[in-house]
């Protein structure tokens, strides 16, 4: 009976990556439909619970308290989700001011519930950062009128309605701002028992790492006398003598001061006030996939396409691989200039074939890469028109504080001398530069940096996140530190397996190691500090960010584990530099942008950090099993295969138990979140539901009585790297092939 459980859970795990691949395919009410809300699906739960009931009586694990609360826990929280199936209620309800609601329609039975009480829009406003048109939360003031009573409340984002049951949710709004569109929620009971699941899970998941009469103890005990412990918690520009010239010798951009003090000037740039060296250095990663091009830096080729555009259309800086491409454009070489795709007409050479790029197909050879170089191309003409450089800020009719790009049209309000200044600075610049005169060019750049100190006044960052961010994009810090840790941790990981088969050690190598993991520990800590000041915020609300967060976490996990584990060391630099580069190479964006409304939650911090920190485990036990899988095919005669992996394997459910108590914390904290903010608990998206598979399959490794297969050691490490395949699927395949509300690509 026992193994007829984990077959209908193995059942379970195939349905639902089934699911998740039908709802990329034919959308998510296809898969809620089909999958999630049907009755054979849940019925399919009900089983497995059931089974599972009679396999915990029949293995009396009552006498084993923690392993039995925490099997009562995972009963807990389905009998919630039966109830909240069953008697929940969930909607919407649309407000308009001056009209009363009494009712909503219910998704689940498609009809209309009627609330013991009537609802009505008061107002309804967005408010916005400072100096910025970025939204930081949505506000509707909603009348409660019951039984001749009437009281107001306030909802916004992560701020919700309690009355009578009924929970309500900021979802929407009209765009005359005019009306609201709030979620509703009524189902009392299935939250009380998925949350009382839920902290009971989390307090018997503790409960079984300190229980002396569990595996975990033991094996901490005996690897800990094994010298084996893991600790659970786990660029400046030289100056010469002289003043250099306004333009670089082949005057083809400006130079590095003149770059330097342009760069300095604020722009509204991502939604954030930011300096224009911020923007320039996108830009030119955009370009060219780098944040400089030959001698010249970020800044000096955004300024030499905003100054000398014409010198710029010559300059090859576009990568082409392909064939086809390169014959329609007559380029020999592997690199082409944008005067390259006008043809002898001035017609663009891509206009032909716009409608195969932008068509309803996804284009696929070398018209995918004709998009991205028209995206490029496009990005030009931005700058060249000045639709990027929103550098001016000035009141609104309003009163509002906006930034304005000199292609825009400034107040009505502003008096003359402001339109002046407003449409003649670039001009005026761009003369002074053709003239040499650099007094004059240095002059106004200091009208307008005072013009954006009077303007913007308080809006606008301090001299310390200004300087942090000179620092955090001169520097490149993150792109510098994946090489590094690559490189070392690849020399650090191939001295341990020389060691290991040659039996043999060297103390001093050894401690370079631990010199050169703090050097690189430290400089991680010092850029996500300075993003951290640059942002005002924690940096972990996307995809890079989260990545960033897990390379540091495996940094520390080896500072924590260098006196006990050098093998645990290797793995950190390897995992870093792993996780630094998927960052860096792949569509993550780097940019610092400001939280959306709903991501400004204190339970998103843990959420992250927690989520992460299991995947962090999860990546030192891939290596670990990786580690082992090579020096059982590849060791020596004079290296006992057999009971190396077999003390690899113990190592790796060591890390096992805390990899899988964070994931399920980090997954019940997630549903708590996303209850306070949209009114549900588990949604079914992509990122839950492979989430839940992978805290699934972690959760078979710990049952090798009934499933004897773990207690071999080469099978127990080829599911490690099961059980990591499917971290990188939530992680990156939800990202970037599923999609989803939790999806941080693009």
């Amino acid at each position: 009976m026992g193994l007829r459980a984990f077959v209908l859970l193995a059942l379970l795990i195939l349905v639902m990556i089934w699911a998740t691949w039908d709802e990329h395919a034919h959308g998510s009410e296809h898969a809620g439909s089909f999958f999630y809300n049907s009755i054979w699906f849940t019925l399919l739960w009900i089983l497995t619970a059931t089974v599972s009931c009679y396999f915990i009586v029949v293995r009396s694990l009552h006498k084993r308290l923690s392993v039995f609360l925490l099997h009562a826990a995972f009963l807990i929280i389905l009998a919630g989700a039966l109830v909240t199936r069953l008697t929940g209620k969930t909607g919407q309800v649309h407000l308009r001011e001056g009209h009363e609601v009494s009712s909503f329609f219910d998704e689940w039975t498609h009809s209309r519930t009627v609330f013991p009480f009537s609802l009505s829009l008061k107002s309804f406003e967005i408010e916005y950062y400072p100096g910025t048109a970025s939204p930081a939360n949505y506000v509707s003031i909603v009348a409660v009128t019951d039984a001749g009573e009437q009281f107001e409340r306030e909802i916004s984002m992560n701020r919700i309605l309690r009355y009578r049951g009924y929970r309500f949710y900021q979802s929407s709004f009209d765009e005359d701002r005019r009306g609201s569109i709030l979620s509703v929620n009524h189902d009392t009971w299935g939250i009380l028992l998925s949350y009382a699941g839920y902290f009971l899970m989390f307090f018997s998941m503790l409960f079984v790492l300190f229980d002396r009469r569990e595996r975990f103890r033991f094996l901490l005990r005996k690897l800990s006398q094994k010298n084996l412990l893991v600790v659970l918690l786990s660029g400046f520009p030289i100056l010469a003598s002289a003043a250099p010239p306004l333009l670089t010798p082949d005057s083809l951009t400006v130079s590095r001061e003149q770059a330097a003090r342009l760069g300095s000037l604020w722009v509204d740039y991502q939604g954030r006030i930011s300096p224009m060296q911020t923007l320039a250095n996108d830009f030119t990663g955009k370009l060219t996939g780098k944040t400089r091009y030959r001698y010249a830096s970020g800044e000096q080729v955004f300024f030499g396409w905003l100054f000398f555009p014409e010198r710029w259309e010559r300059v090859p800086m576009f990568g082409i691989n392909s064939g086809e491409l390169k014959r329609m454009a007559g380029i020999k070489g592997d690199d082409a200039s944008l005067v390259d795709f006008i043809d002898e007409n001035g017609r663009h050479r891509l206009e032909p074939y716009r409608r195969q790029m932008y068509g309803s197909n996804k284009p696929e050879g070398w018209l995918k890469e004709a998009v991205k170089l028209d995206d490029k191309f496009h990005l030009i003409e931005m700058l060249q028109y000045g639709s990027l450089l929103k550098i001016f800020p000035m009141r609104d009719k309003d009163g509002k504080l906006q930034w304005y790009a000199p292609d825009t049209d400034i107040p009505a309000q502003a008096d003359s001398m402001e339109n002046v200044f407003v449409r003649h600075f670039f001009p005026l610049y761009y003369e002074a530069l053709m003239k040499g005169d650099e007094a004059s060019a240095g002059m106004y750049v200091d009208k307008l940096l005072k013009f954006q100190q009077k303007k913007a006044g308080d809006t606008l960052p301090s001299a310390v996140r200004l300087k942090a961010e000179q620092i955090y994009n001169r520097v490149q810090i993150f792109s510098l530190l994946f090489k590094i840790c690559l490189v070392t941790g690849s020399l650090c990981l191939l001295f341990f397996i020389f060691r290991t088969i040659r039996n043999t050690s060297c103390p001093r190598v050894e401690r370079l190691f631990h010199v050169m993991l703090w050097i690189v520990f430290a400089a991680t800590t010092a850029g996500l500090g300075l993003r951290a000041c640059i942002g005002g915020r924690i940096p972990m609300s996307n995809g890079y960010e989260t990545m960033l967060l897990l390379a540091w976490l495996s940094l520390l996990t080896g500072i924590l584990t260098r006196r006990y584990s050098f093998l645990i060391m290797a793995f950190s630099f390897l995992l870093a530099g792993f996780t630094l580069l998927v960052a860096h190479i792949g569509s993550m964006n780097p940019q610092i942008t400001p939280l959306v409304p709903v991501l400004q939650s204190p339970l998103l911090s843990i959420h992250v950090l927690t989520i992460m920190v299991a995947y962090g485990l999860c990546g030192f036990m891939a290596l670990n099993s990786l580690t082992s899988l090579i020096v059982w095919f590849f060791g020596g005669r004079k290296v006992d295969r057999a009971a190396y992996v077999e003390r690899m394997k113990e190592t790796g459910e060591l890390l096992m138990y805390p990899a899988t108590f964070l994931m399920g914390t980090g997954i019940f904290i997630g549903a708590i979140w996303a209850n306070m903010s949209w009114g549900r608990y588990w949604g079914w998206d992509p990122k839950e539901v492979w989430a839940l598979i992978t805290f699934l399959l972690m959760g078979f490794t710990f049952h090798n009585k009934t499933l004897t297969w773990f207690r071999k050691p080469l099978f127990y490490h080829v599911f490690v790297w099961i059980i990591f395949l499917s971290v990188l699927m939530t992680y990156f395949g939800v990202n970037y092939i599923l999609g989803g509300k939790h999806s941080y690509a693009g």
